[in-house]
């Protein structure tokens, strides 16, 4: 039996391009100190490289080196943010009343269809989504560029530790990120020195993978997707809207906050599928 989620309050979505990249990722920085639990998603064009198909399950070995693959040759369209505290709460802003939850969608401005790999299928989803992908490379800010400002805002390294992450089967969104933070660089030959570097550049803040904390704790979620976690959580969410980046950021933050409040093992450091 599905819990009963309370209405969502009013969300405001805020869009982060280049125009104003400066301004809205100095407000992330001032609201993370009070809102220290970070939680990311990230749309691409697809998966266009696999592991290999043996008939059997593929080992996290294969898998980490199809996501490499991936993450190497495919720009990341968007990353959601949604920053909250220890309870689950938002920031909120003041546009018009009532007042509004808000988080943030970031625009990139890297990927071009007629250049890049990518699954045409994929695209189509993104496009139907409300994603222009002629107004992006038009409007939107670098990954590169994204990635210099998240660090600069991020705490200095003998605070870091006081930032919690956290995603939805994570394993593509920590890929994308660790890109954002190395400058584009190919992601490490290993899976064991990615996860080394993803927690060196984020300074050793705590990783979490909701996906992975709930499959492990309910047999009812295993393979379970965002969605339909949340409605079986009673996670609120909102109506009529297009799931890209922004709203799934915050629909996982709102998993991992009923995770937290439930009990459940955190076990951290962990990614779904690559171990």
């Amino acid at each position: 039996m599905h819990a009963a989620a309370a209405p969502a309050p009013p969300l405001w979505l805020r869009t982060m391009t280049a125009a104003n990249l400066d301004s809205e990722m100095g407000l992330i920085g001032e609201m993370m100190v009070q809102y220290p639990y970070v939680t990311i998603d990230v749309e691409f064009a697809g998966v266009v490289h696999h592991p290999p198909y043996t008939g059997s399950r593929p080992t996290p070995d294969e898998i980490y080196a199809a996501l490499k693959s991936n993450v190497d040759e495919v720009p990341a369209v968007q990353i959601g943010i949604t920053l909250s505290d220890a309870e689950g709460n938002l920031p909120t802003r003041s546009s018009s009343s009532p007042e509004q939850e808000i988080a943030w969608e970031v625009v990139f401005s890297d990927f071009d269809a007629g250049r890049d790999p990518h699954v045409v299928d994929s695209v189509e989803f993104l496009k139907n989504q409300g994603i222009d992908f002629d107004l992006a490379r038009q409007i939107g800010v670098t990954s590169t560029a994204f990635g210099e400002k998240l660090l600069a805002i991020l705490p200095p390294p003998s605070r870091r530790g006081e930032l919690t992450w956290s995603a939805f089967g994570g394993a593509y969104d920590m890929g994308y990120l660790l890109k954002m933070l190395t400058g584009g660089q190919p992601l490490p030959e290993t899976r064991q020195q990615f996860m080394q570097l993803v927690k060196s550049r984020l300074g050793g803040g705590r990783i979490f993978d909701s996906k992975y904390l709930v499959e492990h704790d309910r047999q009812d979620l295993r393979n379970a997707g965002l969605r339909h976690t949340a409605d079986v959580l009673g996670v609120r969410q909102q109506e009529g809207v297009k799931m890209l980046a922004g709203h799934k950021s915050v629909v996982a933050a709102a998993i991992f906050a009923t995770i937290r409040s439930q009990g459940v093992h955190l076990l951290h450091g962990v990614i779904d599928g690559i171990l």
